[in-house]
């Protein structure tokens, strides 16, 4: 059997690339958020900026009945200066593919099988998993689905790209040595 480190790595290399594809070549964002004109963008930044001074998330309004009636917001909130720089993003988003690749190929050694086995469990469970996680918010709190609904299309494309890397590596042969 082939090594999970070596194989995850691998695999977030892959997913890596994946998401440069989405989130750098295409960029799919601008598919996820509606556009603020520039002077009303000025304005709720400046006003984020003077009433919330520490990173955060943060629902407005916080009581379940006065969320129900609206206008509601979560913010996800990044104080000044608080935003990694591009480097330090891209590195951290590496680890966290790379842990991810961990999980994923420790869990196809474990339930073990043919290449065909593994894609099977690993496509199960990689809509389970981004269905859980991306969608959930529309879903519980009436966000609009398009930002959710592309991040899980990319999302569960990067994850099952690295899945089958990882079943491919687990399910091949390694040359013979002589």
């Amino acid at each position: 059997m082939r090594s999970v480190p070596v194989g995850a790595v691998v695999a977030a290399i892959v997913m890596f690339v994946l998401g440069f594809v989405f989130f750098g070549l295409i960029d799919i964002t601008r598919y996820m958020v509606g556009p603020l004109d520039p002077a009303t963008a000025a304005a709720v930044q400046g006003t984020l900026g003077a009433m919330l001074t520490e990173t955060g998330t943060y629902a407005v309004p916080m009581d379940e009945e006065a969320w129900m009636r609206g206008p509601s917001a979560v913010i996800m909130y990044v104080a000044a200066g608080g935003a990694p720089d591009m480097t330090m993003a891209m590195g951290m988003g590496f680890v966290h593919f790379l842990l991810v690749a961990l999980l994923l190929g420790y869990g196809l050694k474990a339930v073990g099988g043919d290449f065909g086995r593994q894609a099977r469990i690993l496509l199960w469970f990689a809509f389970a998993a981004t269905v859980f996680m991306k969608l959930g918010d529309p879903i519980w709190y009436g966000f609009a689905w398009r930002a959710h609904l592309v991040e899980f299309v990319a999302d569960a494309i990067m994850l099952i790209a690295g899945g089958l890397v990882l079943a491919r590596w687990f399910t091949s042969e390694r040359p013979a040595t002589g």
